[in-house]
Order: structure tokens, then sequence, then C-alpha cells
């Protein structure tokens, strides 16, 4: 007997469901990736020492290749990643230029980039957290998400 059936899910239904909680954490991850990408080519031309623009870029394209690599995963899914609204990225352009209007740093950008990340870094734990019933390897996936963008954290703290 199929314990699914006994709590009134057919396995259709469990499949739907497990389906479901995959794309929504799949697609945190791409959004995640997208507003990390927006928000670096944002200050990247602001940046000012060398070694700063080149761990801003090394995390760009971390973050480029990390949404072409959801975007298949979805699509194996038969669907089509989330972006980021248009108000929130138009909100989140607004913010940099008004951050950086006047003395520039880039141990200002550097803040600015941390505290992107550590937004980041809660959001997709709390994804994590109430996503039980996906796949261990979409765990582990968001696991290594996770570590990699502390890592980006860490490094970013040379530049305070």
């Amino acid at each position: 007997k199929c314990t699914a059936k006994k709590q009134g899910q057919t396995p259709k239904g469990m499949w739907n469901f497990m389906k479901k909680q995959m794309l929504s954490l799949l697609n945190a991850f791409y959004y995640n990736a997208a507003l990390g990408a927006d928000a670096i080519r944002g200050i990247l031309s602001k940046a000012q020492n060398e070694h700063f623009k080149l761990t801003l870029y090394k995390q760009l394209q971390y973050y480029q290749q990390q949404k072409d690599q959801l975007t298949q995963q979805i699509q194996g899914l038969y669907d089509v990643p989330t972006e980021p609204g248009c108000m929130l990225k138009l909100w989140m352009d607004l913010m940099i230029r008004w951050k950086t209007a006047c003395h520039v740093t880039d141990e200002k950008l550097a803040k600015m980039m941390m505290q992107g990340s550590q937004m980041g870094i809660i959001q997709l734990v709390q994804h994590l957290n109430h996503s039980e019933k996906v796949p261990a390897q979409l765990q582990i996936q968001g696991q290594k998400i996770l570590e990699h963008e502390q890592a980006f954290v860490n490094e970013l703290k040379a530049f305070l």
C-alpha cells in the first residue's frame, strides 16, 4: 500500500507538490544570482582598486554561471526562471546610484555588496528551511551556494 494514498494524496499529487517546492527553491537560487549580478553591474565601473574590481568580476561570472545552470534545471522541470520584478530592479538601481552619488570609495562599495549578500544569504536560508520535500541534491546545491556567498562576504572584508 502506498502511504501517500493513506494521507489522501496520490503519487501524482505528491510529485506535483515536490515539483512545486523544487521550482520554488531553484527560483530562489536564480533570484539571488540575478540580483547579485545586477548589483555588481551597477557598481563595477565605480570600483577603483584593481584587486577589488577583479573580486567583483569573478563574482559576476559566478552569478552568470549560476543563472545559466539554474535556467537549465528549471527548464528541465518544464518551467522558466522567475526574474526579479522591474520595480525591484529599478529600486535597487536607484539605491546604488543614490548611495554612490557622492564620495564613493571601494570601502563603501564593499560594504554595500556585503549588506546585499547578507540579505541574499538570509533569504536563501529561509527558502532552504521551508523546502523539506526537495531532493537532497538540491539541499546540497543550496548549501554550496550559501558557502560561496559567505566566502564572497569574507573576501570583501579586505576592502573595508
